[in-house]
């Protein structure tokens, strides 16, 4: 190595060293002021989600895309907002790399890649992938970078039949030889990989074959969620109404996954008795994290439901609406038990059994659609 290549290892180091101790300075602040429920932070959030929106080679029964979103350009986004994210994600743990389509076939994708593992190389990625953009270069990319990767495959189904109907497209050996070039080619200490099975009516007598599958391919866990209900025609997907099916078949998964020595990641069953639900905990997430909408847009989370639009990075600085009225509203009621957490599904496992917690409450019509089904219920 020639003296040159020596001084610029050497920086980098440094560089990163530094990074780090400024992101564990923040995320040890924010773990004491959850600790204590502060309403107003002097930390800011450990996990970012970055809304990459992109056009999908995939259109998947259960996505909840329901118009076209515009694409997403670094070049672009930087200009307008980061000046005011950049510090931000310099002090987080994680970044989310997610939004509405598939990332990975942006023409930006290799160039996206590029600058969170270049500016924010000590900072966690999570990428959701649906698998078929998954290249050799792309994958070099993840692996070589030297920071920690999540990659979430939206796979949905262990066959090929069952992953065309689901994703309703064609491209199940592509992604299964994609995933095989990730598995040999990562580094299972910074590159950890989750196979994600969303249950729905169709796909969930798959999900005990699915575990198998995971397993043979040498995914690191399955992951597997209710649908949610983003628009009235999809409510025929909903597990809502096979409650007792749903039930056997996390069972199922639950004692093969066990057998195989893979992790398995189940949501509540249905039809327990209170007792036997864990109780609510206090979230985590209007302390620990935001979503950022391409448009500048923040929510807290992506069931959380309607959010007032005026909490925009367009509009107001970042503390601005991180310690705003909206954001410190929430804090003080989740710390009471009160607020959304009565029915979230991640925090609150006995809402499974309340069907307003598998519809996304964002527009009108989601509203109309939980307004008529408690209707009809008490019409029987």
């Amino acid at each position: 190595m020639n003296p040159t290549d020596t001084k610029s290892k050497t920086y980098r180091e440094a560089r990163l060293q530094r990074l780090a101790a400024i992101a564990r300075e923040n995320i040890d602040r924010s773990n004491e002021e959850f600790s204590q429920r502060k309403t107003i932070l002097n930390s800011t959030p450990q996990t970012i989600f970055v809304q990459i929106n992109a056009a999908c080679n995939a259109n998947c029964i259960f996505c909840s895309k329901g118009f076209d979103y515009e694409i997403f350009h670094l070049d672009d986004w930087l200009k307008k907002y980061g000046d005011e994210i950049t510090p931000v994600l310099a002090k987080a743990r994680q970044v989310i790399l997610t939004g509405s389509g598939e990332l990975l076939g942006l023409p930006d994708s290799e160039k996206i890649l590029t600058y969170f593992n270049t500016e924010f190389p000590h900072v966690e990625k999570f990428i959701a992938t649906n698998g078929s953009y998954l290249t050799p270069r792309v994958v070099d990319l993840i692996c070589q970078s030297g920071s920690k990767y999540t990659l979430q495959m939206s796979l949905h189904a262990s066959h090929a039949d069952l992953h065309r109907q689901m994703l309703r497209f064609g491209a199940y050996e592509r992604v299964k030889a994609n995933l095989q070039n990730l598995m040999k080619s990562r580094d299972k200490k910074l590159v950890d990989v989750t196979f994600m099975f969303i249950l729905t009516t169709l796909n969930i007598e798959d999900l005990p074959d699915f575990v198998k599958w995971a397993a043979q391919m040498g995914a690191d866990r399955v992951q597997c969620g209710y649908f949610y209900i983003y628009e009235s025609n999809q409510k025929y997907l909903s597990l809502y109404f096979k409650q007792d099916l749903a039930n056997k078949m996390i069972d199922e998964a639950t004692r093969i996954a066990h057998a195989l020595g893979i992790s398995f990641q189940a949501p509540p069953k249905f039809g327990q008795t209170p007792g036997e639900y864990k109780k609510p905990d206090c979230c985590l997430e209007p302390w620990f994290q935001l979503m950022l909408s391409l448009d500048g847009y923040i929510l807290p989370c992506d069931v959380y439901g309607n959010f007032p639009r005026e909490e925009n990075l367009n509009d107001r600085t970042f503390m601005e609406i991180w310690n705003g009225p909206t954001y410190r509203k929430i804090r003080e009621s989740i710390a009471k038990q009160e607020g959304c957490i009565a029915h979230c599904p991640r925090h609150n496992p006995s809402s499974v059994n309340d069907w307003n917690s598998h519809v996304i409450h964002r527009t009108k019509e989601d509203r109309l659609i939980v307004k008529e089904y408690n209707e009809s219920l008490r019409e029987a």
